[in-house]
């Protein structure tokens, strides 16, 4: 079984670290939204799954670790405009350009995110015709 997992992580790691990242205007001087419009799929079950990264300004601090961007993937019910966190992986420098320091696969409850929230801005993207 872990055996699997590191497998299934390192195919993940290899799919997130040739992404394209493409800038998502969010107004907010904290922090820049990315996502990779490439990644977005349907899983086959009424969701869509989609990677972005977040690169924080500032250096931020996760259970005492500091960092300066997050990527993860996330899935999204478009049908009924909610979605829940799957994967997040930590890096201590910007645009992910440095080895991972944290790393969850965590799949949360369904929510609606907050209006005006990046998670929104992400659920709109993802859920944007192709």
């Amino acid at each position: 079984m872990k055996k699997n997992l590191l497998l299934i992580s390192l195919a993940l790691l290899t799919t997130v670290a040739h992404a394209d990242w493409t800038r998502v205007e969010q107004a907010s001087s904290e922090l820049t939204l990315y996502v990779d419009h490439e990644s977005r799929k349907d899983t086959g079950y009424g969701s869509t799954l989609m990677w972005y990264l977040l690169d924080y300004a500032a250096l931020q601090d996760y259970q005492g670790k500091p960092f300066h961007s997050v990527k993860g993937q996330d899935e999204y019910d478009c049908t009924k405009g909610v979605r829940r966190d799957l994967l997040h992986f930590w890096h201590q420098d910007g645009m992910g350009n440095s080895r991972m320091m944290q790393a969850e696969y965590t799949p949360g409850p369904w929510i609606a995110p907050a209006e005006g929230s990046v998670h929104q801005v992400l659920l709109q993207i993802a859920c944007a015709k192709k």
